[in-house]
C-alpha cells in the first residue's frame, strides 16, 4: 500500500542506483531510502516552481530525503501543495510526488 508523504521524513539526500538526469547521486544508506516517485518529476534547486531545474526524477526511484520544507505552490501529481522534500543542498522536489514505501 502507497501512503502519501506529509511528516518529517528519515535523513539522508539520495539513493544510490537511480536515474536523474544531471545529478550525481551520493550513496545513502538503504533504511534511509523510503520514498519511491509516484511519477516523473522535476529536481529544482528551491522549494518553487521558477527555480532552475537541475534534474529528473523518473517514475518508480526510490529515493532518500532530509527533510519537508514549505515553498512556492504547485500543481502536481493530481493535487495542488506548497510543501516540497529536501533531497539535499539545493535539491528539491514536489511532495506530492513522492510515496512513502516503507
Amino acid at each position: 500500500m502507497r501512503t502519501r508523504v506529509l511528516g518529517m521524513l528519515g535523513a539522508a539526500v539520495f539513493a544510490a542506483g537511480f536515474t536523474v538526469v544531471g545529478v550525481a547521486a551520493p550513496a545513502a544508506s538503504a533504511d534511509d531510502c523510503r520514498y519511491q516517485a509516484a511519477e516523473s518529476i522535476k529536481i529544482r534547486t528551491a522549494p518553487r516552481t521558477s527555480a532552475t531545474a537541475v534534474g529528473l526524477l523518473t517514475k518508480g526511484t526510490h529515493v532518500c530525503v532530509q527533510s519537508l520544507v514549505t515553498g512556492g505552490g504547485y500543481t502536481a501529481c493530481g493535487r495542488t501543495d506548497d510543501r516540497w522534500m529536501k533531497l539535499g543542498t539545493n535539491r528539491y522536489v514536489a511532495a506530492m510526488c513522492l510515496d512513502f514505501t516503507g
